[in-house]
């Protein structure tokens, strides 16, 4: 399934949920990361998000810090 990447406006063949954008007013949507942009911006899938999360979008730290 085809869509469209929240970080660089891309489509994308091979979508990761990064997020939940929540709303004040209806129902929230998942948001999507491409993979190169997954990587780059360090975005932790949704499904590894701690269980306690809201479904903000989260960034793996430690995936920097062993970069270094």
């Amino acid at each position: 399934m085809t869509r469209r990447c929240d970080w660089c406006g891309f489509d994308t063949d091979e979508p990761i949920a990064v997020g939940i954008a929540h709303a004040n007013s209806g129902p929230g949507r998942t948001m999507y990361a491409c993979p190169p942009c997954k990587t780059t911006k360090r975005l932790l899938p949704l499904d590894q998000h701690p269980a306690d999360s809201f479904g903000f979008p989260r960034f793996d730290y430690a995936a920097a810090a062993s970069a270094n």
